[in-house]
C-alpha cells in the first residue's frame, strides 16, 4: 500500500472513531436526559370552589396544599369547564369536550397512551367519568393506564362505595359490598395511588399518577374529627355561624390580602338563587326549609371533605419525600416530582337530595349536600356554579410545585391565562415525547405547552378559552367573554374591569358582542354541533335566573317565572303541564307560599279530584294572595300534589324544595321617587 493510502486509511479510521465517540456521548446525554425526565403527579378535586383553600382564601384549612403553594407556583387565572365529565374528557384529550368527540375521546389520542409509549408507568385512581368501557387489561379498552382503582360514574356515599356506579381494581369489576369495614374514598384512594407509585419507583420507571378524588362532591360525608374542627357545639365551634353573606365578604378581604385578586374587585351581585341568610329561621318543624342549624354542620361536612382530603395529599408528599420509608430521604421522589393540583371545575350549587336528621360521618343514615348559599361561598367572588359559563364555574385554584424544575421564584402567583387542555402538551414535553402525526379521524391539540413558563422563560398565553355544555356556552377571548345560560340571550363582559361578572355589556359593545356570537357559531360548525337543540341552545330575550332550568318533569312553564326576579306583586301563579292533570288519591299533598325565612304558610291549595283543575294542562290559582313588594318568596309542594298524563302514562309532580329543585322568585321594588 501506498504512503497516500496509509494515511487516507489512519484518516478514515480516527474518524470513525470520533464518529463512535460522539455517538456515544449523544447517547449518555439522551440517557441523562430521560433519566431526569420528571414524574407528573396530576391531583384533581371534585367541585372543590375558587377560593376553597387557605392559600386562595378560605377558613378551611389546608396547610398539606399551602405548604406546596409556598413552596412553588399558585395561578390566578386557570381556566377548567363547566362539568366533571367536560372537564375530565378535556384534560385526558387535550382539547374541548365536544372536540373530543364526548365521552370515549373518539376524536383524540389518551394523553396516558403517549405517556405510557414514552416509557411512564401510568395509573389512576379515584373517579373515572368520561372514559366509556374502561378496562385495564386491554390496550383497546385501557386508555393507556397500567392501572385503575376506582369507581365510574358521578357520585357516590364516600364510607360506603354505594350510588349508580361501577367499581374496578384493574379490570376486575366488584361491587361496594367487598369494600373493607373501614373504607372511606379519599383514605382508600390514597393508598392505592402511593402503591402504584411505589411500584414505578421499585422499577426505576418514571410514573404519571392521575389521582381523581372525589371530594368534595355530593354527597357531604367525612369523618367526625374533620367537621369538628368547623362545627362542634359541646366545645363552642361554629366556624359558619356567620352565613354565607358575611363570610364572602371575609374570604374577600383575605384573597385581596394574599393578592390572589386586585384589591378593587367587588363580590358578584347576589342572584335570586342565594337564600338570604339573616331571614332563615334557627330551626323549623318544616322539613322543607333550610334551618340554620342544619346549615352549620352542611358546611362543616363539605369543608370537613376538604380538610381530609389536603391530609391525605400529605401522606402522598410524605411517601415521595421518603419512598421505602426508612426516615432517610435519600431516596427522595419530591424534588423530580411535578405536582399539580386543580379542581375539575366551580364549587357545586346545590344537592338533589338532603336528610335533615342524617350526620356526616355516619355511613347508614343518609345523603347530605349544600345548597347555593354557599356554593357561591365556594366561588367568592364570582358569580354561579359549576354547570354554568360564568367565572364561578370556570375559575379553579391551581398549584404547581416541582422543586428540580421551577426556575421562578418560591411561592409566586402567576397571572397568566392556563386552560385545562394546556396540560396535555405540557406534560408531553415534561415526558420529552409528542403527539405523533394523526390521521383525519383525530383532532389537533387545543392546548399550549406552559413549560417555558415553569423555567422562568418568555411565555405568550393564548387568551382564547371556549366551553360548551348543555346547560351553558361561552367564549373568552382576551378581555371579553361571552357567555349565556339556558335559553337566555348572550351576554358580554369586560373581565379586566368586571371579572366578577356585574355589568353585561352587550349593548354597549355591539361589535365585540357580534364577533364573539360569530366565533361561538364557527366553533359550533367546526365541531360538528350546530344543529344540536341541547348543546346548541337557541336564545331568547328574557335573561333567566340560575336554576330556572330545573323545574321538575312534567311542567314546561311557570308563572312567575322560576328563579325570576321583578315579579309584580299582584302575578297569579300559574303552572303549565306537559298533559292533563289528575287529582285522584291526592288527599293532603299540598303545594304552598312562603316568605323567605318565615316559616308561616300564606297560602296553600290541595286540589283533588272534583277541582276545577282536574284533566287540564294549564291552571290558574286566582285566590292566590297578593304580594308584598321587595320581598323574597318561595313556593314548595309535595311530591304527588298533582300528577300528570305522560304519552298515556299517569305520573306525579316531584318534589320542589330548598335544594337544587328550588322554585324562588322576588318581587319588584316600589319607585317612591314617582310617587
Amino acid at each position: 500500500m501506498s504512503k497516500s493510502l496509509k494515511i487516507i486509511a489512519y484518516a478514515l479510521r480516527f474518524c470513525g472513531v470520533l464518529l463512535l465517540l460522539s455517538a456515544c456521548f449523544s447517547l449518555l446525554i439522551s440517557c441523562s436526559e430521560a433519566s431526569q425526565r420528571p414524574n407528573i403527579l396530576f391531583i384533581m378535586a371534585d367541585d372543590l370552589g375558587y377560593s376553597d383553600l387557605s392559600c386562595y382564601g378560605s377558613e378551611i384549612q389546608t396547610p398539606n396544599l399551602d405548604r406546596l403553594a409556598d413552596n412553588g407556583l399558585k395561578f390566578t387565572h386557570y381556566y377548567t369547564t363547566p362539568m366533571c365529565v367536560t372537564s375530565r374528557v378535556a384534560f385526558l384529550a387535550g382539547m374541548e369536550f365536544k372536540a373530543a368527540g364526548g365521552e370515549g375521546l373518539p376524536n383524540a389520542t389518551s394523553l396516558p397512551v403517549l405517556l405510557r409509549d414514552a416509557g411512564y408507568s401510568t395509573h389512576i385512581v379515584g373517579k373515572n367519568h368520561g372514559m366509556t368501557n374502561f378496562r385495564i387489561g386491554d390496550p383497546d379498552t385501557d386508555y393507556g393506564f397500567d392501572h385503575f382503582y376506582g369507581f365510574s360514574g358521578g357520585e357516590l356515599n364516600s364510607f360506603t362505595g354505594e350510588g349508580r356506579v361501577e367499581w374496578q381494581d384493574d379490570g376486575h369489576i366488584f361491587s361496594q359490598s367487598e369494600l373493607p369495614e373501614d373504607f372511606y374514598t379519599t383514605k382508600d384512594f390514597t393508598d392505592y395511588s402511593i402503591r402504584y407509585m411505589k411500584e414505578a419507583i421499585d422499577q426505576d420507571k418514571p410514573f404519571f399518577s392521575f389521582v381523581a378524588y372525589n371530594a368534595p362532591h355530593t354527597p357531604l360525608h367525612a369523618p367526625e374529627k374533620n367537621v369538628r374542627k368547623y362545627y362542634d357545639p359541646a366545645k363552642g365551634v361554629n366556624v359558619y355561624k356567620d352565613g354565607w353573606e358575611k363570610m364572602r365578604e371575609q374570604r374577600l378581604e383575605r384573597m385581596k390580602q394574599l393578592g390572589i385578586v386586585d384589591h378593587s374587585v367587588e363580590l358578584s351581585d347576589p342572584g335570586v338563587e342565594i337564600p338570604d341568610w339573616e331571614l332563615l329561621p334557627d330551626t323549623s318543624s318544616n322539613p322543607w326549609d333550610l334551618q340554620k342549624k342544619f346549615e352549620y354542620l352542611s358546611r362543616s361536612a363539605y369543608a370537613g371533605m376538604v380538610d381530609n382530603m389536603d391530609e391525605n395529599i400529605g401522606r402522598i408528599v410524605d411517601f415521595l419525600k421518603d419512598p421505602n420509608g426508612d426516615g432517610n430521604e435519600e431516596d427522595s421522589e419530591l424534588d423530580n416530582t411535578i405536582i399539580v393540583f386543580v379542581s375539575d371545575n366551580g364549587g357545586c350549587y346545590a344537592g338533589l337530595y338532603t336528610n335533615r336528621n342524617a350526620l356526616p360521618w355516619n355511613k347508614n343514615n343518609g345523603w347530605f349536600t349544600t345548597n347555593y348559599g354557599w356554593g357561591t361561598l365556594s366561588n367568592t367572588p364570582f358569580r354561579y356554579y359549576k354547570h354554568a359559563s360564568h367565572e364561578g364555574a370556570l375559575r379553579s385554584p391551581m398549584i404547581i410545585h416541582w422543586p428540580d424544575g421551577l426556575k421562578v421564584p418560591k411561592g409566586e402567583l402567576n397571572r397568566n391565562m392556563l386552560r385545562i387542555w394546556d396540560l396535555y402538551p405540557t406534560f408531553l414535553e415534561l415526558a420529552q415525547t409528542e403527539l405523533p402525526a394523526t390521521g383525519a379521524e383525530k383532532k389537533p391539540l387545543m392546548g399550549k405547552s406552559f413549560v417555558s413558563l415553569l423555567k422562568g422563560d418568555h411565555f405568550e398565553p393564548e387568551n382564547y378559552f371556549v366551553l360548551a355544555f348543555h346547560r351553558t356556552r361561552g367564549v373568552v377571548k382576551d378581555n371579553w367573554k361571552l357567555t349565556s345560560y339556558f335559553d337566555s340571550p348572550f351576554e358580554l363582559y369586560n373581565l379586566k374591569n368586571d371579572p366578577v361578572e356585574n355589568n353585561d355589556l352587550a349593548k354597549q359593545n355591539p361589535e365585540i358582542y357580534k364577533q364573539l356570537i360569530k366565533e361561538w357559531r364557527t366553533y359550533a360548525e367546526h365541531h360538528g354541533f350546530a344543529d344540536d337543540s341541547k348543546w346548541n341552545r337557541s336564545v331568547g330575550d328574557v335573561r333567566r335566573g340560575w336554576g330556572y332550568d330545573f323545574l321538575p318533569a312534567g311542567i314546561t312553564a311557570t308563572v312567575p317565572v322560576c328563579m325570576s326576579d321583578e315579579v309584580a306583586i299582584d302575578e297569579k301563579l300559574q303552572i303549565t303541564f306537559t298533559g292533563a292533570l289528575d287529582f285522584s288519591n291526592t288527599e293532603g299533598k299540598k303545594i304552598r307560599l312562603q316568605k323567605y325565612g318565615d316559616s308561616t304558610i300564606l297560602w296553600s291549595a290541595d286540589p283533588d279530584q272534583s277541582s276545577r283543575f282536574q284533566g287540564k294542562r294549564i291552571i290558574t290559582f286566582d285566590d292566590f294572595p297578593v304580594l308584598e313588594p321587595d320581598t323574597h318568596y318561595y313556593i314548595t309542594w309535595d311530591t304527588g300534589w298533582a300528577k300528570f298524563n305522560d304519552q298515556g302514562k299517569v305520573r306525579p309532580i316531584s318534589y320542589v324544595k330548598e335544594s337544587a329543585f328550588a322554585f324562588r322568585f322576588r318581587t319588584k321594588k316600589i319607585d317612591r321617587s314617582s310617587m
